[in-house]
């Protein structure tokens, strides 16, 4: 792509934020994990990320403004900072022509990731968000039978999830966690991001939505640590969508149901059943009153075995990929407009509420 440096064949990436995850991708990155990316550059404001960020060999900036400045350096810019954070950093970053691969979310506001998107694609900059529980090989398996048609005709959908659950010591391990003032939210910004980008990555965005967002029900904090959404589709698909932060059980849990097949996915664990005959068509022409005359065959899906780690680094290579070779994005940044424009709706519904018709957000920044 016009404009890039080349290093071999990597890809001079800087890194914003030197947190947890800032600190994992540098690690994967000048490790040779990632094979199309090479570290160039970090920001790191404290002394103690200083002196990390001088151990990789790279340069070290203590500002954003410092790593702008000097915009030589690099040809793409990670994002790691907190939520709020994203749409300036990277509004910055294509303003200077560099690629950029965002952790989620975008930002907090869908219009702001509207804004991002369509700036990134008028300067034909590759845009990418972390989305990187799309590469689990369950979620690709049931992405391929939705596309293939083996469902029939989805019905119904069911996501829980109280995978995330979060201590008090995590909630207070950073100024900006776990408050409106710092995050812009709880569990719906946060973790809930990665679950409701596979949801929209599956079954698309729904017509309308009703949430119940619960504040600080297990928590004594101004964000929500639980959150249902019911969620209703033109073609009259429905779906329910609950996450808690707090609940001891660890369930991780996607119900399928369609009208040829249904399929569970539980823990990583996925089971597909089979009726004999599409279930539309078995109710109008069954003689019988209930389900004697269809059967169901069950089977259970081997799947590959892959490290969250793994999944990073895919995530990072694809992205890399699509610099050099224009290959597509696993997750771009229009799909960061998506998994906020559901979260602003669940918000406004539980201040409102009311049910919410999604085409009516996208510029209500004033959540």
């Amino acid at each position: 792509m016009k404009g890039v440096v080349k290093m071999g064949k990597q890809l001079r990436t800087a890194i914003i934020g030197t947190g947890n995850m800032g600190r994992k991708y540098a690690d994967m990155i000048v490790s040779g994990e990632v094979k199309g990316l090479c570290l160039t550059a970090v920001v790191c404001r404290s002394d103690e990320a200083f002196e990390w960020g001088k151990s990789l060999g790279v340069e070290v900036y203590r500002s954003a403004d410092e790593l702008f400045a000097h915009s030589d350096a690099y040809d793409a810019l990670i994002i790691a900072t907190p939520h709020k954070t994203h749409p300036e950093l990277a509004l910055k970053a294509f303003a200077l022509g560099k690629h950029v691969m965002c952790d989620k979310p975008a930002g907090i506001y869908a219009d702001d990731a509207k804004k991002m998107y369509e700036t990134a694609a008028e300067k034909r900059l590759v845009y990418a968000l972390m989305f990187h529980q799309r590469m689990r090989p369950e979620y690709q398996k049931l992405k391929e039978m939705i596309e293939n048609g083996e469902f029939g005709v989805i019905r119904r959908v069911l996501m829980l999830n109280t995978r995330y659950f979060r201590t008090e010591a995590y909630h207070k391990s950073s100024p900006w966690r776990s408050s409106l003032e710092g995050e812009g939210g709880g569990a719906l910004i946060n973790q809930g991001q990665h679950i409701l980008d596979i949801w929209q990555w599956l079954f698309g965005l729904p017509d309308e939505l009703q949430a119940t967002v619960m504040t600080g029900k297990y928590n004594d904090f101004d964000v929500e640590d639980e959150a249902s959404i019911l969620m209703r589709y033109k073609d009259g698909k429905t779906g329910c969508f609950i996450i808690s932060t707090a609940e001891g059980e660890y369930e991780e849990k996607l119900m399928i149901t369609g009208s040829k097949k249904s399929a569970v996915l539980d823990s990583g664990k996925l089971t597909v059943t089979t009726f004999s005959e599409d279930t539309d068509e078995y109710r109008k022409r069954a003689k019988c009153h209930a389900r004697e005359e269809l059967t169901q065959t069950e089977e259970k899906i081997t799947l590959e075995d892959v490290s969250d780690r793994e999944l990073y680094v895919r995530m990072l290579d694809n992205f890399a990929n699509a610099v050099f070779n224009g290959e597509k994005l696993k997750a771009d940044g229009k799909d960061g407009i998506g998994t906020l424009l559901l979260t602003n709706s669940a918000y406004i519904s539980e201040k409102e509420g009311r049910r919410i018709k999604l085409e009516d957000i996208i510029l209500a920044n004033d959540i």
